[in-house]
């Protein structure tokens, strides 16, 4: 070539020294090329380190193609001007000696040119008139056209002048647009001949279902990558556009597919190559319409009908069938007629379907003593040598095109038959493993391989074995065997692998007990090291993956480290903390292993720790990462926790990549003879609680809504703080039973409300349920109160359900919960407000009693005057006696008549107020020197805040107007035994009758909730009751510490009070004694002076004794 471009134009002032841009200033007929290069600022580029080859069009070539520098001014125009001349530039040294005949040549613009050499060089239609012009950068070659960039492949066939038929079919077809995207594509493009000759008329193809049919013949000349002509060979399949595939063949005439000649190659376009066609290619039909059209198939498509198998090879496949001729099913004797019965087509249907692979197998993938299994499952033998046989028949047609997979042409009926080639036969027989059946008859292993199995063996080729070194004559003892032996069960897998079921990183445990790493890379596969170069060849009992290398066996996970180059850190520490022994064991292991520089990183001073406390702690930090099982990376998932050898847990993070703890695993599965090493780019620190509070909640898979919705609130970076916190979470199903829509509460305003909400879930510190007790309260993050119900087997905090407690994380404690708090200053309600107190005891009792406790639970609001136990033993209130139908009536107008059906603050009372009270009677309130009095009843606490309302303790039990008449005349008139029964009498039918009537309507209207009575009790409120305390009840004004029963709203208190046990003991309300069966009790008091009196519906009244109720008068 250095001949062909004898310049006669002298480049003068050329310079190897210098760079490509200064040589082409100093040239004088590059002054445009130049001048150009630094209007778009290329200058600096082209004057690097390169090497670059610039096609140099000279000033007169620049003059001719009209460029006018004046014309590029605009950032467009300049990006046009930097696209032309790129154009000219080669990344890389393309001297004119590796120039050759239709060679294309990608530039740096990303376009590709093609060179043509005959006589002279051209590339595209330039000629290149001087080469090889040498500079400190790189190669000039001076050419005379300037290059134009291609366009894209419909714009390219738009200008030939032969190809508008094919233009205006893809503009009808709508493919324009997908031949003009990026691609690359290969286009056969028929003439406007080929479509004139092949009789298509777009015009009767303009129809939905025309331009169907017109897309698939346009895409079916289309292959959706670049195939330049120098990449085509004989006989190759390309697989089109359209999903069918074409079978090319290149010889001495040229190149040619589907009956069509390619008359001019490689016509560089921006996104792909033309390759012209004299002829429009068909798309295929199926395997049998295809078989129906040679005219040498006749009958093997009446047996394929008869066998009731058309609709099977019709399917969409891919299939591969060997099709037997006329001549060889007679040849063959098979007699249709005579199979024409149930059992005959299934004998028939059996033979047909060993003619047939479920894949596309085609010629070019056949190699000698290749098997591939039939659709029958019975296997098929390939011989290669001047032809291709199958079994005992020859391919006579290879790599006929159909739409569902390929056609090869046979002369005989092929047998079914189950004596196809073992795997040694077959190794033996492909001229490249002698040394490996040499070596398998020399470890007395050729039986164990020829058995059933199915086994995988990675075979080694004779190459591979002379690499390794491998002399089977120094083998050839009895420790020498073992060896051998040991060598080749480590390269056989108990069982069928085939090509497609290789994953990256996967492990297979070979026949010798270890392991090997297989990865894939591309179309690549390797395994620990070689490469496959030839994958699923197949025999009777398994499957042949051809490899370069002998696999030697690995050592233990030690020798594993020590040999990396980047573990001796880990290898020393080992040593150190005396585990070498330990982990040369028989294990299975997992290492979690630290590079070297995870040790710096993390600061360890082994000198420092060579001490006996300093080994121990060490030996704790290596155990803990070590798992004493084999744990593959495909085994791990996300949230997957194991225990490491020291019996802490680990943590694992799968997504991208895979995380144990914070150190991401950067190598996985590196195979030992006792188990797996994972690199790891950190020191892990032992701990039990590996996960902090959000992730712990994240892997749950019960609280998806919770996180998404602290990420929303931002409160992520806060919960993965140090802490400790602990939280309440709720559960998804709570948030959904809540109604909480994230998304609409995605707003500065809405953020803040969620912030809000989350934090009411959080307290600071870490609080275990076992630190819990009744009635306790503490303060969450937003400063508002948390109220805690203990009983049994059950904590609740407000009005959630602790379902799981004390789920230990990192940084805190969750505790799993059933509802979403909703934040409150006022947690509790008017009954659990009294209960926690430890001062109402009687009055709680009462309410549970009288059957009032879901309607002191409802909406409210309620103000209730509690009466202290001190005031129910006053009034001789005996619960027990009022246990009956009558006695709940009285009991319920009682407590009702210290019900107001409203709020009503101590502020608001004036002297001489009158309330009405649930029970339909009035009270007066009157204050007299500071003191708030109803009657002679005392309120000695103001404002004490519930969820429903408000509580005013006073120091008596309040009775009805009735009952205090009752007492009266009973006091004036004792001696009058029958008028006193006439009163008592007439004073409890009212009661019935008034009283009791507005009780019955209070509890009625909150009849649903009857239940929560009993679980209020079960709660422990009547199995914990507390003794009255002077402290129970404080000023409103004044902070309280946690062992007083309330506390005022506008103190916070801190957690470290809020969770103070308080003592317990037992309050006897009224003393156990005889029940009189007969008469029944209207009405029990106690006296001034301590006596304890029955009124009876008999008319008489009791005193007790001490020993026994007593007649009176």
């Amino acid at each position: 070539m250095s001949c062909l471009l004898a310049s006669s134009i002298p480049v003068s002032s050329a310079d190897s020294t210098q760079d490509i841009p200064t040589n082409a200033a100093g040239t004088g007929i590059h002054d445009t090329l130049v001048a150009a290069l630094a209007h778009v600022d290329l200058v600096t580029t082209l004057a690097g380190t390169g090497p670059f080859t610039v096609f140099a069009p000279t000033d007169q070539a620049f003059n001719d193609a009209g460029v006018d520098l004046a014309n590029f001014q605009t950032a467009e125009e300049k990006a046009v001007l930097t696209d032309i001349l790129l154009y000219h530039v080669v990344a890389g040294a393309v001297p004119a000696s590796a120039v050759t005949d239709g060679m294309l040549a990608e530039m740096v613009n990303g376009d590709k040119t093609k060179f043509t050499v005959s006589g002279t060089v051209s590339i595209n239609d330039a000629t290149v008139i001087q080469a090889d012009v040498q500079a400190s950068n790189g190669i000039i070659h001076v050419i005379d056209k300037v290059l134009t960039p291609p366009v894209d492949i419909p714009a390219t066939a738009q200008t030939t002048g032969i190809h508008n038929t094919l233009v205006d079919a893809v503009i009808q077809a709508d493919v324009l647009a997908t031949l003009q995207t990026a691609g690359p594509f290969t286009l056969f493009a028929p003439t406007d001949q080929a479509f004139t000759d092949a009789g298509i008329d777009l015009a009767v193809l303009d129809t939905t279902e025309g331009k169907a049919a017109l897309a698939d013949i346009l895409l079916y000349h289309v292959v959706p990558s670049e195939v330049p002509a120098s990449a085509i060979t004989d006989g190759m399949l390309a697989e089109m556009a359209n999903g069918d595939k074409i079978k090319i063949t290149a010889d001495a005439n040229g190149v040619s597919l589907g009956g069509a000649t390619v008359t001019m190659a490689d016509v560089v376009t921006s996104n792909g190559l033309i390759h012209v066609i004299d002829k429009v290619l068909t798309p295929p039909v199926d395997i049998p319409a295809t078989a129906q059209t040679t005219g040498i198939h006749d009958s093997l498509v009446a047996a394929v009908i008869q066998a009731e198998l058309l609709t099977t090879l019709q399917g969409d496949g891919p299939f591969t069938v060997f099709a037997p001729t006329d001549q060889a099913f007679t040849d063959a004797g098979i007699d249709l007629v005579a199979l024409d019965t149930p059992e005959g087509k299934i004998a028939l249907a059996d033979i047909l379907q060993y003619h047939v692979v479920p894949s596309e197998v085609p010629s070019a993938n056949v190699t000698d003593c290749m098997s591939a299994d039939a659709a029958n499952t019975q296997p098929l033998s390939f011989t290669v040598a001047d032809g291709v046989m199958v079994n005992d028949a020859n391919v006579v047609l290879a790599d006929v095109v159909t739409s569902n997979g390929l056609i090869h042409v046979i002369d005989k009926v092929l047998t079914p038959t189950d004596t196809p080639r073992d795997i040694p036969r077959t190794a033996q027989c492909t001229g490249a493993h002698d040394s490996l059946v040499a070596a398998l008859v020399q470890a007395e292993l050729v039986t164990t391989l020829q058995v059933d199995g199915p086994f995988t063996v990675f075979a080694p080729t004779d190459q591979a074995f002379t690499d390794a070194g491998i002399d089977l004559a120094a083998l050839d003892t009895p420790e020498g065997k073992a060896t051998l032996t040991d060598i080749l069960l480590h390269h056989v897998v108990a069982g069928a692998v085939p090509a497609s079921a290789v994953t990256d990183g996967m492990l297979a445990t070979m026949v010798n007990g270890d392991k090997a790493k297989l990865s894939v890379t591309g179309d690549v596969v390797s395994i620990s090291g070689a490469t496959v170069t030839g994958a699923d060849v197949a025999t009777s009992n398994g499957i042949i993956h051809v490899i370069d290398k002998v696999m030697i066996p690995p050592g233990d996970v030690t020798a594993i480290a020590q040999g990396t180059g980047i573990h001796d850190s880990l290898v020393a520490a080992v040593i150190q903390a005396e585990l070498l022994t330990t982990l040369q064991g028989d294990g299975p292991f997992t290492v979690f292993a630290p590079t070297d520089q995870a040790f710096v990183d993390a600061g360890i001073d082994l000198a420092a720790l060579d001490t006996t406390e300093g080994k121990a702690a060490l030996s704790d930090i290596l155990l803990y990462h070590v798992v004493s099982a084999e744990v593959a990376s495909s085994d791990l998932s996300e949230c997957q926790v194991a225990n490491a050898a020291n019996g802490q847990p680990l943590s694992f993070t799968v997504g991208e990549t895979v995380m144990v703890n914070g150190a991401t695993v950067t190598i996985a599965d590196v195979p030992a003879s006792n188990g797996i090493v994972h690199v790891i780019d950190k020191v892990l620190t032992p701990s039990d609680t590996p996960n902090d509070l959000p992730r712990t909640a994240q892997c749950t898979g019960i609280h998806d809504s919770l996180v998404a919705a602290v990420i929303q609130a931002e409160l992520l970076t806060t919960l993965q703080g140090e802490g400790p916190f602990t939280l309440f979470a709720p559960t998804d199903q709570a948030f959904a039973d809540a109604g909480i829509d994230l998304a609409a509460l995605d707003t500065p305003e809405g953020k803040a409300t969620l912030a809000d909400i989350l934090l009411y879930h959080v307290v600071p510190g870490a609080v275990a349920s076992s630190a819990l007790t009744d009635c306790m309260s503490a303060t969450a993050v937003n400063d508002l109160p948390l109220s805690f119900t203990v009983a049994v087997g059950s904590v609740m905090v407000n009005d959630a359900t602790v379902v799981t407690p004390d789920v230990a994380t990192s940084n805190g404690i969750i505790h799993v919960i059933d509802k979403v708090l909703t934040p409150t200053s006022t947690p509790t309600d008017v009954p659990r407000t009294a209960a926690c107190t430890g001062v109402h005891n009687s009055l709680v009792a009462a309410v549970i009693q009288a059957e009032l406790l879901p309607t002191l639970e409802g909406e409210g609001p309620f103000t209730v005057f509690a009466p202290t136990d001190q005031a129910f033993i006053d009034a001789g209130i005996d619960l027990a006696a009022l246990n009956t139908p009558e006695g709940k009536v009285t009991l319920t107008n009682i407590l009702l008549h210290h019900v107001h059906p409203g709020s009503l603050w101590g502020a608001e009372v004036t002297d001489g107020m009158m309330l009405a009270m649930a029970n339909g009677d009035n009270l007066t309130l009157t204050k007299m020197d500071g003191k708030v009095m109803i009657g002679d009843v005392e309120i000695t606490t103001t404002d004490v805040l519930a969820s429903n309302g408000i509580i005013h303790v006073v120091d008596k039990v309040i009775m009805p107007p009735s009952d205090v008449n009752d007492s009266n005349d009973d006091a004036e008139s004792s001696s009058d035994d029958d008028s006193n029964s006439f009163i008592w009498i007439a004073l409890i039918v009212i009661l019935l009758l008034g009283g009791g009537a507005g009780g019955f309507y209070l509890v009625k209207s909150k009849g649903a909730s009857a239940t929560l009575s009993k679980d209020f009790a079960s709660a422990g409120l009547m199995n914990d009751l507390q003794p009255v305390q002077p402290t129970a009840y404080a000023t409103q004004t004044t902070a309280q510490p946690a062992q007083q029963a309330y506390a005022t709203q506008a103190t916070a208190q801190p957690v470290q009070q809020a969770y103070q046990p308080q003592p317990v003991e037992t309050v006897e309300v009224v003393q156990a004694q005889p029940v009189v069966a007969e008469p029944n009790v209207l009405r029990q008091w106690t006296d001034e002076a301590g006596y304890t009196w029955r009124a009876m519906d008999d008319g008489n009244t009791y005193w007790w004794t001490g020993a026994e109720w007593q007649k009176y008068g």
